[in-house]
């Protein structure tokens, strides 16, 4: 049985803190008496009473020596989501900096200030491709050239790879979700109602996602970070972080509105067609500079089944999903709401 006690009142540090998933486990942190410091290059969109917030860029030496004296335990949620293959030069060189060089600093450094434990946010597109749902953490790593894969995937290496006295682990969440987030799923799926455009699904709608709510997976954090202590079982190790109930990428968007009562128009798009779309935007966007609408690694993560099983968490670090999708999505209808009011959104 992991001691959960274990964690209260350390010093933490998360970087990416004023992100999403920072916020909420900066939350979650302090409500266990944690001293927490968050390192970001954005300035905070909420501000998390006790949370001492350190605006600087993950590349600045000098700041992350500065924000790790004294830490115990650190979070490491940063990262430049870019899916795209094809991108311009110098979004490689950026993506490359922050979720590959960034990282290797950040070991080096927590490790020569002492840090005891290292909980690393990765990603399921570190296995993109492998597998056909339902599998485990022994699958390979993906060889798929998108750049948020290849960056992830050997930023996850150096993780697990780390030797020294401090400890690593890391998490691989699928789609994160839940009140509040506007990036990834709610901001584009209602824009795109807006503008009165069809609830689009790829390929015969069968391939199913994970999800992952954004409670669940702060609470995995917290009990890696724990699991790390003790006799560590969990150290040098990677987990599946989900819902645990796999969706369908168009399933899950149609879920999402009808809390509202709203009924999307749907059209389904074969994979080839829109894959074909996205090569060539892709290589329009690296020659022009023009963001894709949808990259090919998109069309393939959701052409395809995607999700993996979560029995190693369970053992490991005594994770239960809080919430399935179903009663993920439901904790979102007042956040909803709110945001369909303040977005002046008519529905459809």
């Amino acid at each position: 049985m992991i001691d959960a006690s274990s964690l209260d009142g350390a010093r933490c540090l998360i970087t990416g803190g004023a992100g999403y998933l920072g916020t909420q486990l900066a939350k979650a942190l302090c409500a266990r008496g944690c001293d927490v410091v968050s390192l970001d290059a954005a300035a905070p969109t909420t501000e998390v009473p006790g949370v001492r917030a350190v605006r600087a860029d993950l590349r600045d030496a000098a700041a992350v020596d500065a924000a790790l004296v004294g830490v115990d335990v650190v979070f490491h949620t940063a990262a430049v989501i870019e899916l795209a293959r094809y991108a311009p030069a110098p979004v490689k060189a950026l993506v490359h900096a922050v979720n590959v060089d960034a990282t290797e600093s950040l070991l080096r450094r927590a490790q020569a200030a002492g840090v005891g434990r290292f909980v690393h946010t990765s990603s399921t597109a570190t296995v993109m491709l492998e597998g056909r749902g339902g599998d485990d953490e022994s699958l390979p790593y993906s060889s798929y050239p998108n750049l948020y894969t290849t960056t992830k995937v050997a930023a996850e290496k150096l993780v697990r790879g780390h030797v020294g006295t401090m400890r690593t682990v890391s998490l691989r969440p699928g789609g994160i979700y839940g009140p509040g987030e506007r990036k990834q799923l709610v901001g584009p799926s209602f824009e795109a109602f807006a503008r009165g455009e069809p609830l689009t699904i790829l390929g015969d709608g069968t391939s199913r996602l994970d999800y992952t709510h954004v409670d669940n997976l702060v609470d995995a954090h917290l009990r890696a970070a724990v699991a790390l202590g003790g006799a560590g079982v969990a150290a040098g190790k990677a987990y599946f972080i989900s819902d645990g109930q796999p969706v369908n990428h168009g399933e899950f968007t149609r879920r999402m509105v009808a809390q509202l009562g709203l009924v999307p128009k749907v059209r389904y798009v074969p994979v080839g067609a829109i894959h074909a779309v996205a090569a060539v935007a892709e290589r329009a966007y690296e020659r022009f500079g023009r963001k894709p609408v949808v990259s090919m690694g998109q069309v393939v993560t959701c052409a395809h089944d995607f999700w993996f099983s979560i029995d190693a968490a369970r053992r490991d670090l005594g994770y239960v999903p809080t919430y399935d999708t179903d009663a993920g999505l439901a904790t979102m209808v007042p956040d909803l709401l709110d945001y369909l009011r303040t977005s002046g959104f008519r529905g459809r």
